[in-house]
């Protein structure tokens, strides 16, 4: 795995991204470009299904592949690798599984997560479950006093924030976050839609027990599939909710075998997989796991890190309201305030569409977001288109 940080590296990245000579695509925390690659092994799976030639067992070999790399990715063993369709479908999964008890509670911050890590967490009320909602007045995961609460010995089950907020998009200091949680007790559950694949994670060293992670995003491929990571002490304490054939152990020669003995979960995060798997993501994500293994995160964290950096600080010199609280750690996103609100927003991200630069507007605030198939270039053009429309 590649560690430093090589510009030659990167600019063969770029090229095999062809979206990259369309426009200057700063937009990956909605959606990430796809490599060219994708279309002849999109083409060549289609067309075994076109003419009916289907080997199911490489198919699952795919899936397994991309299990393992996924793995490698964040530090753990494939057997805490649960394959999903979506982030939201991971986080269900975790949320349904634990053992409630009324009294428990859940520490969020709603003021920087997707919804999508908020109702998981609310629909557990209904069993008694306290979730309690920390401020953010800063856009910043208010970590010192989750950790005071954490202290203070009440029954916290799961601590859930992302890895890099959907918005102002600064990253969590998730080692001092985890390490508190395994001397609270409590389970540290970690929403990775804006990390996997653009920083660097590690499962491990982050004291992480269950993260969730899609592949439209970092890792550069299609809508409909996920990786779920469950550290697997935490797994096996865990009953799943929903179960299917790929879940269970049993001897078996076929995937439609059934057995009528007692029922024994798969190891691990394996016990939440629910058949049948996305083949053609499996088959698109392995090629883009594979290149970004071969880049390394820690190599693309740094590039999109000093990226990230030098945009703001290029729309600071010309005037913009940079999103920057004393305090933040940065990730791969900059933020705009835009005088005039949401309105405004939406204008200037028509101004920027219209000069050829990828952005979005998340809760009033004008987004970029880098990842590792962006430039200098990128960001110069950027920082000029969004300067012109303010009249500079």
């Amino acid at each position: 795995m590649t560690t430093s940080h090589d510009p030659s590296l990167f600019a063969g990245v770029r090229a095999r991204f062809p979206g990259t000579s369309q426009r200057a695509h700063l937009d990956v925390a909605s959606r990430s470009l796809i490599p060219a690659s994708s279309l002849d092994i999109a083409q060549a799976h289609l067309q075994e299904r076109v003419d009916g030639v289907i080997d199911k067992d490489r198919y699952f070999g795919l899936v397994e592949t991309a299990r393992q790399r996924f793995a490698r990715l964040v530090g753990a063993d494939p057997v805490e690798i649960a394959i999903t369709k979506n982030v939201s479908e991971g986080l269900n999964i975790i949320a349904a599984s634990i053992d409630w008890k009324p009294g428990d509670q859940v520490f969020l911050c709603s003021g920087i997560e997707h919804p999508n890590n908020l109702y998981t967490w609310r629909n557990q009320e209904r069993l008694g479950v306290t979730v309690r909602d920390f401020p953010a007045p800063d856009g910043l995961f208010p970590l010192e006093e989750v950790l005071d609460a954490l202290r203070s010995g009440a029954p916290v089950r799961v601590v859930t924030v992302s890895a890099t907020s959907f918005k102002p998009g600064f990253r969590t200091d998730l080692h001092r976050l985890g390490l508190a949680c395994r001397e609270a007790g409590a389970h540290l559950v970690v929403d990775a839609a804006q990390a996997a694949g653009i920083t660097h994670l590690d499962v491990e060293a982050m004291g992480i027990d269950a993260l969730a992670a899609s592949t439209q995003k970092g890792l550069c491929s299609l809508y409909g599939m996920g990786f779920l990571y469950v550290r697997k002490a935490f797994a096996e304490s865990l009953a799943p909710r929903q179960l299917a054939r790929f879940g269970v152990t049993i001897a078996a020669t076929h995937e439609a075998d059934y057995d009528t003995g007692p029922i024994q979960y798969q190891p691990g995060a394996l016990r939440f997989d629910l058949g049948n798997y996305n083949f053609l993501a499996s088959a698109l994500v392995n090629d883009t796991l594979g290149m970004i293994l071969d880049c390394g995160t820690p190599a693309i964290d740094r590039h999109v890190t000093q990226l990230a950096t030098a945009l703001a600080n290029g729309l600071a010199e010309r005037g913009c309201q940079v999103v920057r609280p004393q305090g933040a750690l940065m990730a791969n996103m900059v933020c705009l305030k835009i005088p005039g609100g949401a309105q405004a927003s939406d204008r200037l991200q028509q101004h920027l569409q219209a000069n050829r630069v990828q952005a979005a507007v998340r809760r009033g605030l004008l987004r970029f977001s880098i990842h590792f198939y962006n430039d200098l270039s990128d960001v110069e053009t950027a920082i000029g288109v969004t300067a012109g429309w303010r009249g500079e």
